[in-house]
């Protein structure tokens, strides 16, 4: 854990992107425990490095698709 702020906001959008695309709840929990995971691992609530966020984004859509 480097850096908390920033968590519960990528939770709470995680959250909301499941839901808008009618994901299962449990998978929305997963996702979202993830990704807010992977925040708190750096410094700051956001980076402009698209790769910190590549990795959900291709994992999302893929899992998406199947």
């Amino acid at each position: 854990m480097v850096d908390t702020v920033g968590a519960g906001d990528a939770f709470a959008s995680v959250l909301l992107l499941g839901l808008a695309r009618g994901w299962p709840l449990a998978q929305i929990l997963e996702r979202a425990q993830s990704f807010a995971s992977a925040v708190v691992g750096q410094r700051g609530a956001t980076t402009t490095n698209p790769d910190f966020y590549r990795p959900f984004v291709d994992q999302w859509h893929s899992a998406d698709k199947v």
